[in-house]
């Protein structure tokens, strides 16, 4: 009985043995065939109707593989095991794809009778090749790169797509490889798309977003033409702070110009440098433009003598970003280890912006007239950097677009435009208020020349005064020295009172200069004749005139010009009203100048003293205070013979 029972259970066991050999069997088969299946692609088809401006996304359909070494021969990689592409997510920040290779396959049947023409892309990628599988072996059909030249390109008007042709009632196999750049967002979105449909994208992308592709080109030009006029302003005046401003906007430049050229349409320098365009990223531009825009802020605002501690900080934060800059430039250019280089980008981001915070906030601390409009400057540009970070970190702005692949951001491009009207306004401020004290200390100094020409032209009348005095006494004419020496007081006197002041009454220059030429009289013996004539409508006590100015040119034509002539001396003087001018002429009939050179064995050395002062008085006069009085000397002749010299002084009418 109990044996019978252990056979039972026995057969028993041995059944449920079965049975679970059978499932695990039947699962094992089920999980082959799915894999099996999910190798399979499903077979994209075009037909006649795709020419007329047709899409077909090719997500669903597509199958993905990731080589992450980026060497897998293309006739091994339909062996590997690809997954849909709809299901495989990509990972932000993921700098290490640059050294992966990303391989998409799909089927695509053409049923008709025609040869159907399309645009393949899958986004802007740095290199797409397309294979197509013939007996067994894929083939090279097409490939475009991102740094190549419009006449370079496969399909010449955008490089992110490759033009095939599918032949009637055939079916293509097609590996697509993909290489990537560093980036922080990395994506896959194939398709195929008809040329009308390509042609309608651009015309729509033209009237979309055309506001990008001006403010992107507004914003450039502003930067480059303020940037050169920085760099005038650097050699002209030979100050730092222009020097460092201009670097600072042609870092801001570059960096606009770096995402403004990742347009398929734009080439302007970068495109002829892929290097710079696609082996770094706008970190390395930031970072300089940094550096030169804190230099920049040290100098001009002084702040060694107003915010040293400050300053020191600036110094040290200068150090950091050049170390970030050697770094990044090392991994970027020379080792091009894009994923360090990408993680020395997340570093320097949100440095700049909260050093920016910081700094800003100091700004605000330091007093000045001109400080304020840095002040403004720096909120502004704060604003616009910080926004511009967060579009750039959190995918606020458009990535999609057709034209702009890279657009600026926009609130970071008017911060910029704000920061550089305060600035500039800084600049020509301070440019101002240093010219203003330099013409002030000027003007002083020249001043301080005109008292000192004024006093000169005291003891030089004084001492040709007291050789006519001599004279008289050694020639025992007591009476004509007594008379003289009376009118020799009160013309000094006059003198005195008069070389205090810049301008005097022309009524007051008048009466010392006839008390001048009553002396020259005596002094001589009446030998000439003088006479003289004033408008009726110049009032003389309105009329104002620099001190002792008409004395030397009286004092140069009885000396030099009359009394070297035997007989018929005559000196002239005539006042007349001019339009908005007053014109004086003094005039003789002497020898003239060329002749009384002729009797000097040296006219320098024997030139008037007081008409020397003269000129340096009325050059001073025209320095200090803008007054521009004309003298021009004329020699009078007829038939090449010297009729005498004519003195015409165009006085302005002055206030």
């Amino acid at each position: 009985m109990n044996f019978s029972i252990r056979i039972t259970k026995f057969k028993y066991a041995l059944k449920q043995k079965f049975t679970l050999r059978i499932f695990l069997t039947f699962t094992l088969l089920l999980f082959i065939g799915s894999y099996c299946f999910s190798q399979k692609t499903d077979t994209i088809t075009i037909n006649k109707k795709f020419i007329d401006n047709k899409v077909i996304l090719c997500s669903e359909q597509a199958q993905l593989y990731i080589d992450s070494s980026g060497k897998a021969p293309v006739q091994q990689i339909d062996r590997q095991a690809f997954i849909p592409l709809n299901d495989y997510r990509f990972r932000p920040f993921a700098f290490d794809y640059f050294d992966y290779v990303f391989w998409l396959r799909i089927t695509v049947n053409n049923p008709t009778n025609a040869m159907l023409p399309a645009l393949f892309t899958a986004g802007v990628h740095k290199g797409v090749k397309i294979f197509r599988k013939v007996n067994g072996k894929f083939v090279l059909l097409e490939s475009t790169q991102q740094d190549l030249l419009p006449h370079e390109r496969p399909f010449r008007y955008d490089e992110k797509y490759v033009p095939l042709k599918f032949a009637p009632h055939q079916t293509y196999e097609l590996l697509i490889k993909i290489s990537e750049h560093p980036q922080l967002y990395m994506n896959l979105q194939p398709k195929l798309v008809s040329y009308g449909w390509e042609y309608n994208d651009k015309m729509r992308a033209f009237f979309d977003e055309y506001r990008y592709l001006m403010a992107d080109g507004f914003f450039a030009s502003i930067l480059f033409f303020v940037a050169m006029y920085m760099f005038v302003l650097y050699f002209v005046e030979h100050r730092r702070y222009y020097g460092y401003y201009a670097g600072y906007l042609i870092f801001i430049l570059l960096f606009a110009l770096w995402g403004i050229e990742h347009s398929p349409y734009m080439r302007a320098f970068f495109s002829f440098i892929p290097f710079l365009k696609f082996s770094a990223n706008n970190n390395t531009y930031a970072l300089i433009s940094n550096i030169f825009y804190y230099l920049f802020l040290s100098n001009f605002l002084e702040l060694p003598k107003v915010a040293p501690r400050f300053e020191k900080i600036i110094r040290l934060y200068i150090k950091v970003l050049v170390v970030l800059l050697i770094a990044d430039t090392l991994l970027n250019f020379v080792f091009q280890a894009y994923q360090a280089g990408g993680y020395i980008w997340i570093l320097s981001q949100p440095m700049i912006a909260f050093f920016g915070i910081y700094s800003t906030i100091v700004v605000l601390t330091i007093k000045g007239s001109v400080v304020k409009y840095i002040k403004w400057g720096s909120v502004a540009l704060l604003l616009g950097v910080i926004v511009g970070i967060s579009e750039q970190l959190l995918m606020m702005k458009p990535f999609e677009n057709v034209l702009m692949r890279l657009p600026l951001s926009m609130p970071f491009n008017i911060g910029v435009l704000v920061e550089i009207l305060f600035f500039s306004t800084a600049l020509g401020y301070k440019t101002w208020l240093r010219q203003r004290n330099r013409n002030l200390l000027m003007k002083s100094v020249k001043e301080s020349d005109l008292r000192t020409l004024r006093s000169q032209i005291n003891p030089h009348f004084i001492f040709n005064s007291l050789n006519a005095i001599k004279s008289y006494i050694l020639n025992h004419r007591s009476v004509e020295a007594a008379e003289y020496l009376t009118d020799f007081s009160t013309l000094m006197r006059s003198i005195l009172q008069n070389s205090k002041e810049k301008l005097i009454p022309l009524a007051d220059e008048l009466e010392t200069t006839f008390l001048y030429v009553k002396l020259e009289k005596l002094r001589f013996d009446d030998s000439f004749e003088f006479v003289y004539h004033i408008d009726e409508q110049i009032d003389t006590e309105e009329t104002f005139i620099p001190p002792m100015l008409l004395q030397p040119y009286i004092e140069n034509a009885i000396k030099h010009g009359l009394m070297n002539k035997p007989t018929d001396r005559t000196l002239s003087m005539s006042i007349q009203a001019l339009p908005y001018k007053t014109l004086i002429i003094i005039e003789d009939n002497g020898i003239g100048r060329e002749q009384a050179s002729l009797l000097r064995k040296n006219i320098f050395k024997h030139q008037s003293m007081g008409m020397n002062i003269n000129d340096e008085r009325v050059k001073l006069l025209a320095m200090t205070n803008d007054w521009h009085i004309d003298i021009q000397i004329i020699d009078k002749k007829a038939s090449g013979k010297a009729l005498g010299t004519k003195v015409m002084i165009y006085l302005p009418v002055i206030d």
